[in-house]
C-alpha cells in the first residue's frame, strides 16, 4: 500500500505543480509573441557561448512556446556565474517573466533523470518496481505535454441610470483550460467555464451562459505552426478576447478559423467563421453573426506597433442597421506608444458602410466613425505583487459603426473611464473603474462601477 502511495504522490505533485500559478492568460504550452523582448535578450545570451545546448541564435522567424524560453532560462541560470553583471541582470529578468514556467522544468528534469533503483523515502524505504518505475515515466511524458491553467473570478456591477441605481450580477466565473501538446508544431485546448449569477436579470440554467446565466461552457479547438513556423492556424471554437482585433478589444465566442502569416515585425490575420455579437440579447434577431476579417500587425520597434484591417460582418437590427444588406463593411487602424516603462498610449478608429434600417429609431442614430483613446500608467503584473496600473480611456461607439459592444461600452454610447489595479499577492488581481456614460442620441446616463477579485491558477 505504501508503494501506491508513493506512486501517486509522486504522480500528484507533478500534477499540482502545475496548478499552483502562472500568468493569467500564457499557458506553458502558448507561443510567445514574435514582438516580445526575451527573443532578442535570449540570443544575446545565446551569443556569449555560456548557455549549455544552445550554440545557434533562436531565427528570426523562428516562434517559441514559453516551454521553450523557460528551458533556455534554466539552462542560464545554471551557468550564471559565467556572465557579466549586465548579462546576469538580463537573466534575472528572464527567471521573473518565466517564473514558474522554469519551475515546471526544473520539476520535469528532476522526474526524468531521478535514480529510481534509490529510495524516494529514506524514511520508509519505499521502492519502485520495473512496472511502477515504466509507470512513473508515462506519467512525466505525459506531465510534459499536458497543461492547465485558469482563473475563478468575482466580479459585482452596479449602474446608475436615469430610472436609477441598479445591481446587474454578482457574478462567480470559473475558468479551467487545457492544452495537450500533441507534437513540438500541434496542439489541442479545451477551455471549460463554469458561470453563477446571483442577482442577474435572467439566472435560468443555460448551456450557453451569457453573463446573467447559470450553466457551463467549454470550447475546443486546436493550434499549430506550419510552413517553417511562418503560418499559424487556429480551428475550432474559442472565445475571442484581443485588443488587437477588430481594431479594438474584443470579447466574443468565435467558431472558424484564424490564419496568421508571418515574421516578427510584420503579421496578417485572416478570420473566417461566425461569432456571438448579441444581437438578439439587444433587439436584433441573430444569435451568431457570420464574419470575414483581414488585418495587419507591424511592429515599427518596442515601442511603437501598429494594426490595421478590414471585416466583413453581418448587419445587425440592434445595431440600426439593414439587414437586407447583408455585410457590413468596416475598415480600422489603431495605433500604440509605449513612452517608457510607465506611460502607454493607444489610440485606434473605425468606420463602416452600413445602411440604416428602414426604421424611425434608426434615422435618428448617429453615423460616424467610432473613436478609442487609452493612456495607462505603469501595469499590474501577476508575478509582481504590489504592482499596479491606472488607466483612462474614453469611447464614442456609434452602433452603426462599431461592430461589437467593446470594453463594456453599452451600445450606441461614449464614456469617460478611470480605473485602478492592483496585485496583492501573486496570481491574485483586484481591479475596479468607474464610467461616466451617454448614449450618443438621447445624452440617456448610464454609468457603470465595477469591483473584480481574479485568483490565477496554471
Amino acid at each position: 500500500m505504501k508503494k501506491e502511495l508513493a506512486v501517486l504522490g509522486c504522480f500528484t505533485v507533478m500534477f499540482c505543480s502545475g496548478i499552483q500559478g502562472v500568468e493569467a492568460a500564457p499557458g506553458f504550452f502558448q507561443d510567445v509573441p514574435l514582438s516580445d523582448w526575451s527573443y532578442g535578450a535570449i540570443n544575446e545570451l545565446i551569443a556569449t557561448g555560456h548557455v549549455s545546448d544552445y550554440s545557434e541564435p533562436i531565427p528570426q522567424d523562428r516562434v517559441m512556446s514559453r516551454m521553450e524560453v523557460a528551458m533556455v532560462v534554466d539552462e542560464a541560470m545554471q551557468n550564471i556565474k559565467e556572465f557579466t553583471p549586465a548579462e546576469q541582470e538580463t537573466i534575472k529578468k528572464l527567471n521573473k517573466e518565466y517564473y514558474y514556467d522554469v519551475k515546471k522544468i526544473q520539476l520535469l528534469s528532476k522526474l526524468d533523470s531521478i535514480d529510481l533503483e534509490q529510495d524516494v523515502n529514506k524514511e520508509t524505504g519505499v521502492t519502485f518496481t520495473e512496472e511502477e518505475k515504466a509507470g512513473l515515466k508515462k506519467a512525466a511524458a505525459f506531465a510534459d505535454k499536458f497543461s492547465i491553467d485558469g482563473y475563478a473570478r468575482f466580479r459585482n456591477d452596479h449602474y446608475l441610470k436615469n430610472t436609477g441605481r441598479t445591481t446587474r450580477a454578482n457574478m462567480v466565473h470559473v475558468q479551467v483550460n487545457t492544452t495537450y501538446k500533441v507534437n513540438d508544431n500541434w496542439q489541442i485546448h479545451t477551455d471549460l467555464g463554469y458561470r453563477n449569477s446571483f442577482s442577474g436579470f435572467d439566472e435560468t440554467k443555460s448551456a450557453s451562459p451569457s453573463e446573467n446565466q447559470t450553466g457551463t461552457t467549454m470550447d475546443t479547438y486546436i493550434t499549430g505552426r506550419m510552413v517553417d513556423n511562418v503560418l499559424g492556424i487556429k480551428v475550432g471554437k474559442w472565445n475571442e478576447w484581443n485588443v488587437y482585433g477588430w481594431g479594438m478589444d474584443i470579447d466574443c465566442d468565435f467558431s472558424g478559423v484564424q490564419l496568421d502569416y508571418g515574421k516578427k515585425d510584420f503579421k496578417t490575420y485572416l478570420t473566417m467563421g461566425k461569432m456571438d455579437l448579441w444581437d438578439n440579447a439587444m433587439g436584433g434577431d441573430r444569435e451568431y453573426e457570420r464574419v470575414t476579417s483581414l488585418r495587419s500587425f507591424y511592429s515599427f520597434d518596442e515601442k511603437n506597433d501598429i494594426n490595421f484591417g478590414v471585416s466583413w460582418s453581418t448587419a445587425m437590427a440592434s445595431r440600426y442597421q439593414n439587414p437586407d444588406q447583408g455585410r457590413v463593411f468596416y475598415y480600422y487602424t489603431h495605433a500604440h506608444h509605449k513612452f517608457d516603462n510607465n506611460w502607454d498610449l493607444r489610440v485606434g478608429i473605425i468606420n463602416s458602410n452600413a445602411e440604416r434600417d428602414n426604421t424611425a429609431v434608426a434615422y435618428t442614430k448617429t453615423k460616424a466613425p467610432g473613436r478609442w483613446l487609452q493612456l495607462q500608467y505603469k501595469g499590474a503584473n501577476l508575478q509582481d505583487p504590489g504592482s499596479y496600473g491606472v488607466t483612462a480611456t474614453y469611447r464614442y461607439e456609434p452602433a452603426l459603426s462599431w461592430p461589437t459592444v467593446t470594453d463594456w461600452c453599452g451600445l450606441n454610447e461614449r464614456f469617460v473611464r478611470v480605473g485602478v489595479s492592483w496585485v496583492p499577492a501573486k496570481n491574485i488581481l483586484l481591479d475596479t473603474f468607474y464610467t461616466w456614460a451617454r448614449e450618443i442620441d438621447t445624452g440617456s446616463k448610464d454609468d457603470m462601477f465595477r469591483f473584480q477579485a481574479q485568483f490565477f491558477f496554471g
